[in-house]
């Protein structure tokens, strides 16, 4: 009994609520000049210090020489080998 009365006047007052609110839907405007080129690349580094992730010096020299146009770059892939070398997938972003 009382659950009905609860739910009832709890409907009501959500269903009044929606008429008095006014909700303006922004559309995204679409940029044509944007344009996003995947460029995935490869290189190849000795591991150091144990870490495939640590990245060296040089080898993020040329990856921020490859990416000039890009914010930031990604890697994606990575792939290890016996002779301690590490070979990184890596994706320019905007």
């Amino acid at each position: 009994m009382y659950r009905s009365i609860i739910l009832i006047f709890s409907s009501i007052f959500l269903f009044s609520c929606n008429k008095h609110s006014n909700v303006i839907q922004f559309k995204p405007k679409e940029n044509k000049n944007f344009v996003y080129q995947e460029r995935p690349f490869e290189l190849k580094w000795k591991i150091k210090k144990n870490s495939i992730t640590n990245i060296p010096l040089e080898i993020h020299k040329k990856i921020k020489n490859i990416c000039k146009n890009h914010n930031r770059f990604v890697l994606t892939k990575i792939k290890t080998f016996e002779d301690d070398t590490a070979l990184g997938t890596f994706d320019c972003r905007v």
